[in-house]
């Protein structure tokens, strides 16, 4: 059998390219590798000569690569990703394993955080940390290796698993509700001050779930999920929330939900990582565990989960 010889380039400038590409700058790419930015161009020039094809466009507005470029850190990229696996399946235990996760800050402070004490009992060996964001990471890119996000999950190249719904439901203080009188309609909501995080037309759903329609009236965005609460719970208006992080403000009588009344726009909160890849063993034993904790949630066995409070009305 007559053997046929692969003739690559050198595994050093793949890696250089591969960090170039993903960080699309060179001082990152060579703060990464350890080397000096000098050193980064001289692989990637050596790379394009070699492969008599330009790879990335210079430009002071910044770097982006060529469909050349894209294409060869489609497969550069994967492949080290394969590397990584194996090597992961096969190293020994010494040592813990680093498992980024990308994770919506609301979500992490009201559902992640209270459970975690029993993913590293169950996971000692791995070292969790957590990055904010409400949309996904950019797997090729940000190095994140799974995530827990606010949004649709439609996104390209993106495998998702539903853990929360991202249903709104408007809260405020008792001491408000004492204020303003019993609530006994929908429509009455209207006299508040309404605030809100993400769209005014959230509000204008909510109502229209009610058969009211929302006129011009006083409201308030703030973009921040915990200040958004803060307002609602200092007694400056009625806040529309996420309906499924409420419980221990609810249970504990901190806020009132005037009507068991909540909209769906769309947006859920899904588990999500890199489609069409097997996922490296840390990040199957997080998915592992989150969908376990989903299920425990349907169950009604949360952590500090509560009965509604007295006062809130039902419709």
């Amino acid at each position: 059998m007559r053997l046929i010889s692969r003739r690559l380039p050198s595994l050093t400038a793949l890696r250089s390219f591969e960090a170039l590409a993903r960080t699309l700058s060179f001082t990152g790419a060579a703060r990464e590798l350890g080397v000096s930015q000098a050193a980064v161009s001289r692989q990637i020039k050596a790379l394009e000569t070699a492969l008599a094809v330009p790879l990335i466009v210079r430009s002071g507005a910044g770097n982006r690569l060529t469909d050349a470029g894209e294409e060869l850190y489609n497969g550069v990229h994967r492949a080290f990703q394969a590397i990584e696996f194996s090597v992961d399946r096969i190293g020994g235990s010494g040592g813990r394993e680093i498992l980024n996760v990308s994770v919506a800050p609301f979500f992490s402070a009201r559902w992640l955080t209270p459970r975690l004490i029993s993913f590293f009992r169950r996971h000692p060996d791995i070292d969790l940390r957590l990055h904010h964001a409400y949309a996904p990471a950019d797997f090729r890119r940000e190095g994140i290796d799974i995530g827990i996000n606010w949004g649709p999950g439609s996104w390209s190249g993106v495998g998702t698993d539903l853990v929360l719904p991202g249903a709104l439901t408007p809260v405020l203080s008792p001491a408000l509700a004492a204020k303003v009188g019993p609530l006994r309609h929908p429509r009455q909501l209207l006299k508040l001050p309404l605030l809100y995080e993400f769209d005014l037309d959230d509000w204008t759903a909510w109502f229209k779930v009610n058969s009211v329609i929302m006129p011009a009236i006083s409201s308030l965005r703030l973009n921040d999920s915990h200040a958004l609460l803060r307002m609602a719970l200092d007694g400056h208006g009625v806040a529309l929330l996420f309906a499924e992080l409420l419980g221990e403000d609810l249970g504990e009588g901190r806020l009132l939900r005037p009507f068991d009344i909540s909209v769906n726009t769309g947006a859920n909160y899904y588990l999500n990582y890199p489609a069409g890849m097997d996922l490296p063993s840390k990040s199957r034993k997080f998915r592992a565990w989150v969908l376990e904790q989903v299920a425990t949630t349907q169950n009604g066995n949360a952590p500090g989960r509560r009965r509604p409070a007295r006062g809130t009305v039902r419709k």
